[in-house]
């Protein structure tokens, strides 16, 4: 298994495939459950709108620059586009505005440290996962080092826009 995803001379391409599968597909779900970003949670493409999430196509061109860090820029990819996929149906079936009115419903019913403490505990889990990883992984000569951190990336950027789309939502709902 590691010779065919060694630093073989047809790695750089497999992960620049990989990488621009995952930010499609991204781009892709958020776009079916949220057209208008009225759902997301990431407050640089909310403020920057569609071109920037298309202009992060160009991440496919990072394994050309240094496979460590592209490898580490498509684990969060992955499961974003994951993560995107598995709750997009509700907001495809409802409707951005329906569900954002549900979720706004649902941050006036809870108290913002609660809330928090969810947001937060969740992409903390994940961190988690992602340093249990990083230690099993034998350091920074494996490709698992480098995936590990992508998941600590990934745990951690879901806890703080988790956090700040819950503050975002208490703010709306008064």
């Amino acid at each position: 298994m590691i010779n065919l995803l060694g630093r073989g001379q047809n790695f750089e391409h497999l992960l620049a495939l990989l990488i621009l599968l995952a930010r499609g597909g991204d781009i892709g779900s958020t776009y079916l459950a949220s057209p208008n970003l009225r759902l997301e949670t990431n407050p640089f493409i909310r403020r920057f709108r569609w071109p920037i999430a298309l202009l992060s196509l160009a991440l496919c061109l990072l394994p050309y620059y240094n496979t460590a860090l592209a490898v580490m820029v498509l684990a969060p990819s992955l499961l974003v586009s994951g993560s995107n996929l598995s709750r997009g149906w509700v907001a495809h079936a409802v409707g951005e505005e329906e569900l954002l009115a549900f979720l706004r419903s649902a941050a006036r019913r809870i108290s913002a440290g609660k809330a928090l403490a969810f947001a937060a505990g969740g992409g903390a889990f994940v961190a988690l996962a992602g340093g249990v990883l990083l230690l099993l992984s034998g350091g920074e000569q494996e490709w698992a080092f480098w995936f590990a951190w992508g998941v600590i990336v990934y745990g951690t950027a879901i806890g703080v826009y988790g956090s700040l789309f819950i503050l975002r939502l208490r703010r709306e709902a008064v």
